[in-house]
């Protein structure tokens, strides 16, 4: 309110109304009813805001180890199953000879192919079905034998149970294959690996072909300079090359000796 533009009987009215003392001149009064606004006027509250620290956003990192796990049963099982066929041709060693050592070659493969797919290698599981089909070709071939290449013992199971063991003996072992476990698998191959080939490689009578084991480089085919004596262009040809050549500058034909 202006209390500047009333009169001084209209200020000492304010004055009594609200209680204040009316004597005074003219300032004293406004000055009286502006003190007794203020002091009737709502005080600011201070309101303090309580400390907010900020949190930050939370990554939760999910490791499926499933296929890891996969990989280790199913390489453990490999290792078990390749003890207990050599198991089965140290039995029949001496009464089955021959059929013992091949016997003795296949749970080799096992052992060797459950090693590889225990360290997590692709090519264990391949070497596994490898030798697998192998002894399954076996096992049909001896089916009517007391042999350790065959769970027939003398055509004492159908072969029908051959068939169906081999199958399923397969089929676990392909699993890990058939679904994307490209990214629980190693990449490239052990070093020994590489080391048994090479050593194979040596005292074979033949040369081995084993591919990019080896890291085999093939032959740079080196090339050479040579000049045009027709309009002296540059033109790169085989190292080996012998013959004739047409420039691509001048199009005449340059002999190679």
């Amino acid at each position: 309110m202006d209390y500047d533009s009333q009169t001084l009987v209209a200020l000492k009215t304010m004055c009594k109304d609200r209680g204040l003392r009316v004597s005074g001149s003219k300032a004293e009064v406004v000055i009286r009813l502006i003190e007794d606004d203020e002091s009737k006027s709502p005080q600011p509250i201070s309101i303090q805001q309580p400390n907010v620290v900020q949190q930050q956003p939370v990554t939760h990192i999910i490791v499926n180890q499933n296929a890891d796990l996969t990989l280790q049963i199913t390489g453990i099982g490999i290792i078990l199953y390749g003890f207990f066929r050599i198991g089965m041709a140290l039995i029949f060693s001496d009464w089955r000879p021959d059929q013992s050592f091949m016997a003795l070659l296949i749970g080799l493969g096992y052992l060797f192919g459950g090693t590889l797919t225990l360290q997590g290698y692709k090519q264990g599981l391949q070497l596994t079905l490898i030798v697998l089909a192998i002894s399954g070709i076996l096992s049909l071939i001896y089916h009517d034998d007391l042999s350790p290449l065959s769970i027939g013992m003398d055509g004492t199971w159908p072969i029908g149970f051959s068939v169906i063991c081999s199958g399923t003996c397969m089929l676990i072992v392909a699993i890990p294959l058939l679904g994307p476990a490209d990214a629980s698998f190693k990449q490239g191959h052990p070093s020994y690996l590489n080391a048994l080939l090479n050593t194979a490689d040596l005292v074979s009578p033949l040369p081995l072909s084993t591919g990019t084991l080896t890291n085999q480089r093939e032959p740079v085919d080196t090339k050479i300079v040579i000049t045009c004596p027709q309009c002296s262009g540059s033109m790169k040809v085989p190292s080996d090359y012998k013959g004739s050549v047409r420039c691509p500058r001048c199009k005449e034909k340059v002999k190679i000796q």
